[in-house]
């Protein structure tokens, strides 16, 4: 190996500390946390479906526990992007909706999203861009089967 050279191992594990490290996804303009964003883009894609979202349904949508998205829908009602209302037949459940100002904050960070993918397959190219995508999936597979095995 030369010193200007990487082996494959080291020359992976630093394109992915260094995509970690880009916070490319923590971009927000909104004076919010991106995960406070995630859950309002995630509220809003559940409208889209015609479901009402309740705390339990968003928290296996984005793969966090129910604490962590109480906190952040607690936060969105303080700051007036969400509102908690009681399920009409059920009220020990709770369902969260956007305001006027959550739907349009969800709107454009979705539109940004989209954006700076495209953005992305504008710079790779067709090609490039379904072998990404490819390797990418793969890549999840394998790691969540490490991920099972350890369990």
């Amino acid at each position: 190996m030369t010193p200007d050279r990487l082996d494959p191992v080291h020359e992976l594990m630093g394109h992915f500390s260094r995509l970690a490290k880009l916070d490319w996804h923590k971009l927000t303009s909104w004076r919010l946390k991106a995960s406070e964003v995630r859950v309002l883009v995630a509220i809003r894609e559940a409208a889209e479906d015609g479901q009402p979202i309740t705390v339990t349904a968003l928290s296996k949508r984005l793969r966090v526990t129910s604490p962590t998205v109480t906190q952040m829908i607690n936060s969105l009602i303080r700051e007036r992007h969400v509102v908690r209302t009681a399920h009409p037949s059920d009220g020990r459940i709770a369902e969260i909706r956007l305001t006027d100002t959550g739907e349009s904050i969800a709107r454009e960070a979705s539109e940004v999203l989209v954006g700076l993918f495209q953005g992305l397959i504008d710079y790779l190219g067709e090609e490039q861009s379904r072998e990404l995508i490819q390797l990418l999936g793969r890549s999840i597979d394998y790691f969540k089967q490490i991920s099972e095995a350890e369990r």
